[in-house]
């Protein structure tokens, strides 16, 4: 497993560190035999992303690998390319075997992601609170428009309904590394609430006197007022930042009259 995602190398002065770009034909056994290739040819992959999103037909998978030094590699690019199941390949070396976005241009649930400090864009969840007025209602809105975009990216590839839908966004969280969710919510009432483990803001927050993920909260209730077709507020009632255990969320149905960009945390129905 990688150590540290940035620098998962070390100085190893007998290998390189080799991004490959690799576009393939979606089709049974392909990615499979690719894997098998590289393994064969000693490419010792530390990263790797798979991108089935864009078409139907074509795959695209991005690695970041160890390769020994004296590997000619644009002969084992030129074999690769040859082989079967890959219709194009591009590579280069990380010269200071880091991970550069340019070298690995990544795709989460439809766009373009990045990977950042979780510290970083805490630093900046902080700069809201202490200079825009109303900042936790603006994490809100942010959160809210985000979770709309995720449901409606999942409705556009697959059947999403309220009884799934619990498990597709704990999944997501885990795989983007925002937490690990564990959502108890009746599909009928909508009411219940989400546990948060490992949140990556309140993680790394340090001490607050109060909860510090409105935007987690905004997100979820964006999500779920897409999926149910209804107003959904949720509000953080317990967070790690502030000394509990976990964070804790609460899942409401909105009153009647309540516009989903008007919520805010602590209103009820």
């Amino acid at each position: 497993m990688v150590q540290d995602l940035c620098m998962f190398s070390g100085w190893d002065e007998d290998t390189e560190i080799v991004w490959f770009k690799i576009s393939y034909p979606r089709e049974k056994g392909n990615l499979a035999a690719i894997l098998n290739f590289l393994e064969e040819h000693g490419v010792d992959i530390k990263i790797g992303h798979i991108d089935n999103t864009e078409t139907e037909a074509e795959g695209k998978y991005s690695i970041f690998s160890k390769i020994k030094k004296e590997v000619d590699l644009e002969k084992l690019a030129q074999e690769m390319k040859a082989f079967g199941p890959v219709k194009e390949i591009e590579y280069g070396i990380s010269k200071y075997k880091m991970i550069y976005a340019v070298d690995f241009t990544m795709n989460v649930i439809g766009v373009r992601a990045i990977i950042a400090r979780a510290k970083t864009l805490a630093d900046v969840i902080k700069t809201f609170y202490d200079n825009a007025p109303h900042a936790e209602g603006l994490l809100i809105q942010s959160g809210l428009k985000g979770g709309i975009e995720a449901a409606k990216y999942f409705k556009s590839i697959m059947a999403i309904d309220l009884k799934n839908a619990p498990d597709m966004i704990a999944e997501l969280y885990r795989a983007v590394g925002w937490g690990l969710l564990d959502i108890k919510c009746d599909c009928e009432s909508m009411t219940g609430r989400v546990i948060v483990k490992d949140s990556f803001i309140a993680d790394v927050w340090g001490e607050a006197d109060q909860p510090v993920c409105a935007f987690m909260s905004g997100y979820l209730a964006g999500y779920f007022t897409e999926v149910a077709g209804r107003t959904i507020q949720v509000r953080e009632v317990s967070c790690k930042a502030a000394g509990h255990e976990v964070c804790e969320h609460i899942i409401s149905p909105a009153p009647d009259s309540a516009k989903l960009e008007h919520l805010m945390r602590g209103e009820r129905a």
